[in-house]
Parts: structure tokens; sequence; C-alpha cells
């Protein structure tokens, strides 16, 4: 596990969750960008973009907007496992 992992890993039981393992890794090709909608303690989106190996991750309370004007918070998350 790398240091850009440590928190990730550090708040997860793997023996209560199906989360995957705390590993980088790179995809092939172009880096991924994700919005996910995301069933925590409340239904959210979150927002990531793979840097370096690991996914950068942003909740985002009420969801994407299409419109420009409209302004949404993004909470800065733990790194994520590409995986």
């Amino acid at each position: 596990m790398t240091k850009k992992l440590t928190a990730y890993a550090k708040r997860r039981n793997l023996q209560k969750s199906k989360e995957p393992t705390a590993k980088t890794a790179s995809s092939k090709g172009n880096p991924s960008f994700v919005v996910q909608q995301h069933a925590a303690r409340s239904i959210h989106y979150d927002l990531r973009l793979e840097v370096d190996g690991v996914m950068k991750s942003w909740a985002i309370p009420k969801g994407p907007s299409l419109n420009p004007k409209d302004k949404r918070l993004a909470v800065l998350t733990d790194d994520h496992p590409l995986s």
C-alpha cells in the first residue's frame, strides 16, 4: 500500500464490506473520470478523477448539475484505489 491510500485503508473494514483493497495501479490509455451515485450514510454523488495511480475523490452532496449557474459544494475525500 502506498502513502496515498493510507487514509482509505484505515477507514475500511474488509470483513464488513466488499470494497477493494488499497492498491495503486494505472489504467491503460487515458485517465479515468467518473461520476457515481454513492449510497453511504446518505445517498450522494462522487466525482472521481484518476491521478498518479489513485482516484482523487470529491463528494457532491446535492449531485452534479448541467446548469453552469448552479453552485454545488464538492468536498474532497480520501483517495480511492482504481479497483
